[in-house]
């Protein structure tokens, strides 16, 4: 992989050439570590192969809950965090409308983003 060949351009060109979003917290820059990168990537991948998750008991179970359901939302565990949340109610990987105060177990947030956790 080029070095000048960011994740967000990985992963971006993945898609089609979509843009990620990530929500950056002022007092520090937000950062994913390789794993991470790599886990993002991985869910990518099989969401392209085999279909986005879903909820419907059949394949991956994707774990979503909406924004009334997410206990952690204000530690910052949420879609509007995650770096596959596309905005505007979609995700990259989840095969149904997702809140951006909700979340799933899918979640690919950079370090620094998530406060408090415990």
């Amino acid at each position: 992989m080029n070095e000048k060949n960011n994740f967000m351009d990985i992963i971006a060109s993945l898609m089609g050439g979509g843009k990620i979003q990530i929500i950056k917290m002022p007092e520090k820059k937000p950062v994913l570590q390789p794993e991470e990168k790599e886990l993002a990537e991985s869910l990518v991948y099989i969401a392209r192969k085999y279909g986005k998750f879903n909820q419907d008991g059949k394949g991956i179970w994707a774990g979503y809950k909406p924004a009334a359901e997410n206990t952690k939302a204000s530690i910052g565990v949420k879609c509007a965090n995650c770096v596959l949340y596309q905005g505007g109610g979609t995700c990259r990987i989840i095969d149904m409308p997702v809140e951006p105060e909700g979340k799933c177990r899918f979640a690919v947030i950079p370090d620094g983003v998530v406060q408090g956790y415990k």
